[in-house]
């Protein structure tokens, strides 16, 4: 939300103006109500034997037939983490999927993975997010057809509910002002993240559909208008503490899709599992020589 207004600074900088597991999912599928979000540190150069387990981790789920689908990212700015997304339709559904994981057939063949990924990463944690539809704006869309997610974190300040709504509201009478073509998907912590933190998703196709929303910034400016304006930049700065955007890409190697997502599109979502490297062809053999006669 707040990047569109970046972008139309910078634009009328430049202009001389003045200013600042998910699942399938379509217009009738809203998001999960309740994401589990788990986030491990990658270590520097391990990258793609990370990502080589996690892919024996999705193996032994399928062969277990757990419950537990789930989208997984890597991330493309900040510090190198895998992310992994799962949504529930209600706390007791998670806590089902939980009691399916706690078996012992389930425990026996993810157990050794488990061990594995501790050579890979220096840490993890997980948060536990809720669906806020109030707040989000034009959230449905086939999450399987998008390939990255911009993952905005915003930090509220206490006692500023108020402010923050305001600017929520702001935001999207703006936006469906212009007919802004973007799907920001809002979440709000529960556990695992400090009070008052704030997820927005806005997925994307391609990279090139950043260059389409940094292009949107003046029509957002410009539907402001100098109040709008003004009044933007006074609830930002009455609302948030912080403010972080992270880009990242869909992992299918390492993702549990749903059935229907790899029936729509099994070449980015069945991808070829990794060949084990060949062993070097045995050398040929010589024939041997005749031994040497006498004369």
């Amino acid at each position: 939300m707040k990047k569109i207004l970046i972008a139309a600074i910078a634009l009328a900088c430049m202009t001389g103006g003045s200013a600042v597991t998910l699942r399938a999912q379509d217009q009738t599928n809203p998001p999960p109500k309740v994401l589990l979000i788990i986030r491990e540190m990658v270590k520097v150069g391990k990258g793609a034997a990370h990502t080589k387990n996690e892919a024996a981790f999705v193996r032994a789920f399928a062969a277990v037939k757990a419950p537990d689908r789930y989208l997984a990212v890597t991330t493309m700015t900040g510090p190198s983490e895998a992310w992994f997304f799962e949504g529930f339709d209600s706390y007791a559904e998670w806590e089902k999927t939980n009691q399916y994981d706690d078996q012992p057939k389930v425990g026996a063949a993810v157990g050794p993975i488990m061990e594995k990924d501790a050579d890979y990463i220096t840490d993890g944690n997980q948060t536990v997010a809720t669906y806020n539809e109030k707040w989000s704006y034009r959230p449905g869309m086939n999450v399987a057809e998008m390939r990255y997610f911009e993952v905005e974190t915003i930090r509220l300040r206490p006692g500023h509910d108020k402010d923050w709504e305001d600017l929520v509201a702001l935001y999207k009478a703006t936006a469906e002002k212009i007919k802004l073509d973007e799907h920001d998907i809002f979440f709000e912590a529960r556990y695992g993240a400090p009070a008052g933190t704030v997820y927005i998703f806005t997925p994307r196709k391609s990279l090139a559909d950043l260059d389409t929303a940094m292009g949107a910034g003046k029509a957002f400016q410009e539907a402001l208008g100098p109040d709008g304006q003004k009044k933007w930049a006074q609830l930002i700065e009455a609302a948030i503490a912080n403010d972080n955007t992270t880009l990242v890409r869909f992992s299918p190697e390492m993702s549990y899709p749903l059935d229907a997502w790899v029936k729509a599109d099994p070449g980015f979502w069945k991808p070829k599992a990794m060949a084990a490297p060949k062993a070097p062809a045995a050398a040929a053999k010589k024939p041997a020589e005749a031994p040497a006669t006498k004369n």
